[in-house]
């Protein structure tokens, strides 16, 4: 028992790690996303082989293989091209409308293109969780984070993707921790290793240089939360300011030049360079701002003894009061507003009307500023598993009301969703769970100082000040908790909204005292349970384990089919993902097992099914029928075909072969629908 108590930290992670990777090789070879086939290894094109094919010829320029750039996924993904070397064993036959696939060797690719990303993930667990220990001198606080982030169904899902955003949030988040880790405990490796992140978060996607302005919001409000310590001692302040000034220049340019190195496009055509880093949009006069103001705080270390600096924090002081509650305040609102109005079915404000894949599109530029901003809060609100968020609703109403536990980490990444909210509004941008992919280890972050303040907070500390926050939070979880209850019967058909308006209707007063009676019955409960010194007392193991059995549930719930994963706090009839691929493999199987299925023709809307089928395969718009008679359609939610005709044409019949609503959401839907031609009279004829 002391050998096991002595590394249940370990075991505990490791178990974590375990479940992880459980979940992250089931399936990992059974669909093909939409965008993956620009990157995995084919014969018509993939990027991966290109950079590679460009460094062995020196053909520098056309390292540049995307926009985005992800130049680390080809060093990730592209161990695979050791191991296979026969792109052309996939497809077996095409006549540039016609393709039959291996669906063998698709899964072969599958594999080897999508382990390494499994592993370099799972693999980050272990410096997370070292990196958050350093910084909060918490182990059990690091392993709730960790857990929390890699029990996430989207982190798993993104984990087996091949996609530069499976990149970009590993090397982007760890830059965050330990540039934290370097302002807190100043010694070199940090430096030297959050240089190393940048650069490698800058080459896997150009959104990155949004680190470069949020670098130096985390320096500044270092400064602001640790100056009370440093009021007596300007010589300290002047040597860590500095060579703080010195270290953002530093991890800046040696970003870039790690960025350069490994895009050596850049040196060929400097627009390259450019567009990426200082040229990305928006970005040129916040990039200038940032250095203004990084070589104003050297020069005044140096010159002035920090005399300027050391006034304005004198009196700015107010503003670390302000600042984190106001912070607070926003994602507060925002994320109660989003469940609210959802849950009630959009009847505060209608927003149904915004697709979740609008991207760049004028109506949505053209809302409202603060629709645009609830917009963006959608993807975290509702792919977050039911624990982090409450635990997030618990921590900003508490940073609102009462001082909180590691309250610097808060403060940073509770405003670095803020500012990436307000950075993607400025692009016009509606963001996805994939886009947004960053914030939810921040969230799991946030998530576990949550629960570190709620469970190690003992009631009889500050009593009257802690029971008003606690009845203020029970009657929020109680409104949540009873809309949360009333949409489930409504979905479930226990109860129509049409009969509750013809009671409300005549009943007024009797439904306003039954509603009210229930938030105060309801209230009374969550404040008594909130309360209850057992679980207020709960140790670390057993708060573990409600994370490790809460996240596996959920996990379980949504498996194979992690990156379209939603809480139910979202109505079954609202989505917020496709269905990423998923699906396709599960519809092939059904053809395939069909008698002569090799000499059926299946045309398909989407990526995701022609790679498992034996048949033949049609993704193509244009279609001679005369030459291409069609047995069936393969149909989605992420449709990117529509077909035309050329001959006589063919319409689904209405009844599908194979039927699959992911998640249980009727839109995000995969179908197999046989072919019926209609013949010159408009008749159905079934072939």
């Amino acid at each position: 028992m002391k050998i096991l108590k002595k590394h249940r930290i370990k075991i505990f992670l490791s178990l974590v790690l375990a479940v992880y990777f459980f979940f992250g090789f089931t399936h990992l070879t059974k669909f093909v996303s939409f965008d993956e086939h620009y990157w995995l290894y084919n014969a018509d094109n993939d990027r991966i082989h290109q950079y590679w094919n460009a460094i062995a010829l020196g053909d520098w320029k056309d390292t540049r293989i995307n926009d985005k750039p992800g130049i680390t996924l080809a060093y990730t993904s592209g161990l695979a091209l050791l191991l296979d070397r026969n792109p052309d064993a996939q497809v077996l036959y095409t006549d540039k409308t016609v393709k039959i696939f291996n669906p063998a060797e698709t899964e072969k690719i599958n594999f080897l293109f999508r382990l390494p990303i499994l592993l370099v993930s799972g693999f980050f667990a272990v410096y997370f969780f070292w990196i958050l220990k350093k910084i909060t001198r918490n182990e059990w606080l690091a392993l709730l984070a960790v857990a929390l982030t890699y029990l996430s169904p989207v982190i798993i899902g993104m984990s087996q993707i091949v996609n530069p955003d499976s990149m970009f949030w590993i090397f982007s988040f760890a830059a965050m921790l330990t540039y934290a880790a370097w302002l807190k405990l100043f010694e070199k490796k940090y430096f030297w290793l959050t240089l190393v992140f940048f650069g490698l978060s800058m080459a896997s996607k150009y959104v990155s240089i949004i680190l470069i302005p949020f670098f130096l919001f985390m320096l500044l409000a270092y400064y602001l939360f640790e100056f009370s310590g440093w009021e007596d001692k300007q010589a300290t302040l002047k040597r860590i300011v500095f060579k703080n000034s010195l270290a953002y220049v530093g991890i800046i340019a040696g970003g870039f030049l790690i960025f350069a190195m490994m895009m050596p496009a850049v040196f060929v055509e400097p627009k390259y360079f450019y567009s990426g880093t200082i040229g990305f949009p928006g970005m040129a006069p916040i990039f200038w701002l940032s250095m203004l103001i990084d070589i104003f705080l050297a020069l005044d270390a140096y010159f002035n003894k920090n005399r300027v600096v050391y006034y304005l924090l004198e009196k700015l002081q107010l503003i670390k009061k302000i600042a984190p509650k106001l912070i607070a305040l926003i994602l507060l609102s925002s994320v109660v507003f989003v469940l609210v109005n959802w849950m009630l079915r959009h009847r505060l404000v209608d927003l149904s009307d915004i697709s979740f894949d609008m991207k760049r599109k004028p109506e949505f530029s053209n809302l409202p500023y603060a629709y645009r901003f609830i917009m963006e809060t959608v993807p975290l609100v509702f792919a977050s598993l039911p624990l982090i968020l409450f635990s997030l609703i618990y921590l900003w109403a508490k940073n609102i009301f009462q001082k909180v536990k590691q309250e610097y980490l808060t403060f940073i990444f509770s405003a670095f969703i803020i500012i990436f909210y307000l950075a993607v509004i400025k692009e016009g941008l509606v963001l996805t769970i994939r886009y947004s992919i960053i914030l939810y280890p921040i969230s799991a972050l946030l998530s576990a100082i949550a629960l570190q303040n709620f469970f190690g907070t003992k009631t009889q500390e500050d009593k009257k000040k802690s029971r008003k926050f606690l009845i203020l939070l029970a009657v929020l979880f109680s409104v949540l908790l009873l809309l949360f209850g009333a949409s489930s019967f409504e979905q479930a058909k226990i109860i129509s909204e049409a009969n509750l308006r013809v009671f409300y209707n005549f009943h007024r007063f009797i439904f306003s005292l039954i509603v009210l009676s229930a938030v105060a019955f309801s209230t009374k409960i969550i404040y008594t349970f909130l309360s209850w010194k057992k679980l207020r007392s709960l140790s670390y193991s057993g708060i573990y384990a409600l994370v490790l059995i809460s996240s596996f549930v959920s996990i379980w719930l949504i498996k194979p089919y992690y990156f379209s994963y939603s809480n139910d706090f979202l109505p079954k009839k609202y989505i917020i993902t496709s269905g990423w691929g998923y699906g396709g493999y599960e519809a092939a199987q059904v053809l395939n097992k069909l008698p002569n299925a090799e000499n059926t023709t299946v045309w398909a809307d989407s990526y995701g099914f022609c790679e498992f089928y034996v048949g033949k395969c049609i993704h193509k718009i244009k279609i001679r029928t005369a030459e291409y008679p069609i047995d069936y359609f393969y149909s989605t939610l992420q449709s990117q075909l529509r077909p035309e005709f050329i001959g006589s044409p063919y319409k689904e019949d209405g009844t599908p072969v194979f039927n699959l609503e992911i998640d249980g959401r009727y839109k995000n839907y995969v179908r197999i629908l046989k072919a019926k031609r209609i013949d010159p009279a408009g008749s159905s004829l079934n072939e």
